[in-house]
C-alpha cells in the first residue's frame, strides 16, 4: 500500500525573521562549518531542521539563545514533534541527531568563546523513539516494471516510462537521475562494446563534501535510448506550448519547468497505485543490479559500473579504465539484451 505522511507547518518567514539574533548567527556560524564536510542534502536538512526548532523556541519557549535551553524545555520539543508533529521514528531521529550535532560543535569548537564556555550536550540526554520495523524490501520482476512502463505509455505518460527506463538501465540514485543532463547525453558515447551509453563528464554521486564522489554513469543503451528518442519531441513541444526556453533538464513538469524530486514522489505513489506494491526509489537501482547479476556479468563491473566502494578500489590499482578492459559477461548481456528485445516484439 502506498504510503500517508502528516505535515503541520510551523515555520513561517515572519517567524523566521524574528529569531533570536544570536541563534541565527550559531546556525549560520555552524552551516558554514560543515558546508565542506557535508553534501549539499545534509545541510539542506539541517538549515529545515533548524528552523522548525528555532521557530518552535521563538513561539512556545520565550525565543531564548540555544545555550539557555533546558533539557526539560528540550524534552517539551520532542514531545511536540511526536505528538504536534507526528514524527516517525525515523523523522525524530533525523531531528535529534541535527541539534545534538550542533550541540556538539558548540561543546567542540566554541569552548573558548565565553558564553559557551560551560555548555555541554544536553541533547544527547533525550531517548529516541524507538526504532521503526524495517519493512521488506519491493523487488520488482522484470515483468512488472515493462508491464508499468507500458501501462504509463498507453496513459499518455511516456515521461514517466522515460524516466523508469533510465533508472533501470543505469542504476542511478534519484538524485544522480537528475544530474544526467541532456548535455551529457550522446548516443555516440558509448563504452563496452558499445552496450552501454556513458555520460560526457562525471557527475556528482553520493559521497560528503561539496562536490560528493564524482562518477561517470553507465546505461544501458538498449533499455534507455528508444525511450529517450520518443520522448525529445514530446518535451520540445510542451516547452514551447509553455513558452519555456530550452534547458538542459531531461525531466519536466506540464508547465515546462525542470521537474523536482517532489514531482517523482507524486509519480511513485501512481505506481504504488497502479501496481500495488511498495515501490521505493532504491527499487530500480536493486532491479538494475539484480538483472546484470543474472544475465553473468562480472561482479567487478557491476560494482565499478554501480559506483561502489570496491569497485573504485578495483579501479585504482589497474592501470585501464573499467571501460577499456575485456569482460567475459558482456557477451552474456548482448545476448539477453537480444532476447528481450525480441519478446517486446
Amino acid at each position: 500500500m502506498a504510503r500517508k505522511t502528516f505535515k503541520k507547518v510551523i515555520t513561517t518567514s515572519e517567524k523566521i525573521e524574528n529569531i533570536e539574533e544570536s541563534n541565527k548567527k550559531l546556525v549560520d556560524r555552524f552551516l558554514r562549518y560543515m558546508a565542506p564536510r557535508s553534501s549539499e542534502g545534509t545541510i539542506k536538512v539541517y538549515k529545515s531542521n533548524f528552523n522548525i526548532f528555532f521557530c518552535w523556541n521563538l513561539e512556545y519557549n520565550e525565543n531564548k539563545p540555544f545555550e539557555k535551553i533546558k533539557k526539560i524545555e528540550l524534552q517539551d520539543f520532542f514531545l511536540f514533534c511526536s505528538e504536534e508533529l507526528k514524527y516517525s521514528p525515523n523523522r525524530y531521529a533525523q531531528m535529534h541527531s541535527s541539534l545534538s550535532s550542533l550541540s556538539n560543535y558548540i561543546e567542540n569548537q566554541l569552548d573558548e568563546i565565553d558564553r559557551y564556555a560551560d555548555f555541554r550536550n544536553i541533547v544527547k540526554k533525550i531517548e529516541k523513539l524507538p526504532k521503526e520495523t524495517v519493512r521488506k524490501k519491493t523487488i520488482l520482476s522484470v515483468e512488472t516494471v515493462d508491464k508499468l512502463m507500458k501501462d504509463l505509455d498507453k496513459q499518455g505518460r511516456l515521461q514517466e516510462s522515460v524516466f523508469i527506463a533510465l533508472a533501470i538501465s543505469s542504476g542511478a540514485r534519484i538524485s544522480e537521475l537528475f544530474r544526467i543532463t541532456l548535455d551529457l547525453l550522446d548516443e555516440n558515447e558509448t563504452a563496452f562494446d558499445d552496450l552501454f551509453l556513458v555520460t560526457k563528464e562525471p557527475i556528482k554521486t553520493k559521497g560528503r563534501g561539496k562536490n560528493g564522489k564524482q562518477l561517470y554513469k553507465y546505461i544501458i543503451k538498449a533499455l534507455f535510448l528508444p525511450w529517450l528518442k520518443r520522448w525529445l519531441p514530446v518535451r520540445a513541444k510542451i516547452l514551447k506550448d509553455n513558452n519555456v526556453e530550452e534547458h538542459n533538464c531531461l525531466f519536466i513538469r506540464q508547465d515546462g519547468m525542470p521537474a523536482t524530486q517532489a514531482t517523482v514522489r507524486g509519480w511513485i505513489k501512481r505506481w504504488e497505485k497502479m501496481t500495488g506494491l511498495d515501490i521505493y526509489p532504491h527499487s530500480f537501482r536493486h532491479y538494475f543490479v539484480t538483472y546484470l547479476s543474472k544475465v553473468g556479468l562480472e561482479a567487478e563491473l557491476i560494482q565499478s559500473i554501480v559506483g561502489w566502494s570496491s569497485g573504485d578500489m578495483v579501479a585504482i590499482y589497474n592501470d585501464l579504465r573499467i571501460d577499456e578492459r575485456e569482460w567475459k559477461g558482456l557477451g552474456k548481456l548482448a545476448n539477453a539484451l537480444k532476447t528481450s528485445k525480441n519478446n517486446r516484439k
